[in-house]
């Protein structure tokens, strides 16, 4: 089985209830700054919602930093997993401020960019399902490498 594969058997997970060498990219709202690669997901996320005429996904503060921190931390221990030091994206959204408890996440290894990413996100039915929620109002999205320079995908899906 390949690599990207067991990722994706790996990655998926439906609860009901930032790489630095990147150019930054302003978001109007809430003075945002999504790097070129959080960026790209975002977009590549919401033109795979349009096709399926669902409404775009927002950036949302809250979790951004729920994304971002998750793929920092799986990238510093080199471990693709939902659960990290005994907490769940549920409780990483929390932990940020987030305060709704619906919320759902995507995670993927060593994918060479968001175009690649996204496209095995939508190959998965687990992802896909996340991706095409028509619930999720809000997504906050992150990649982190690890010291081998392998990359750590993140969304977190809410509505508030």
């Amino acid at each position: 089985m390949s690599r990207f594969a067991i990722s994706l058997l790996m990655a998926c997970a439906l609860v009901p209830f930032a790489s630095a060498d990147d150019k930054k990219k302003d978001d109007k709202k809430d003075g945002l700054k999504l790097t070129a690669d959080e960026q790209a997901v975002l977009d590549l996320t919401n033109a795979e919602r349009k096709t399926a005429d669902l409404k775009p996904l927002t950036a949302n503060p809250r979790l951004m930093e729920a994304a971002r921190k998750h793929a920092e931390n799986m990238a510093k221990q080199d471990k693709l997993d939902h659960v990290l030091d005994e907490k769940t994206h549920a409780d990483r959204t929390k932990a940020a401020g987030y305060k709704s408890g619906f919320v759902g996440e995507n995670i993927a290894w060593n994918q060479k960019d968001a175009k690649e990413v996204v496209a095995g996100w939508m190959g998965s039915e687990g992802h896909r399902d996340n991706i095409l929620k028509k619930e999720y109002t809000e997504i906050g999205v992150a990649v982190a490498k690890n010291a081998k320079g392998e990359p750590y995908w993140v969304q977190v899906f809410g509505k508030p």
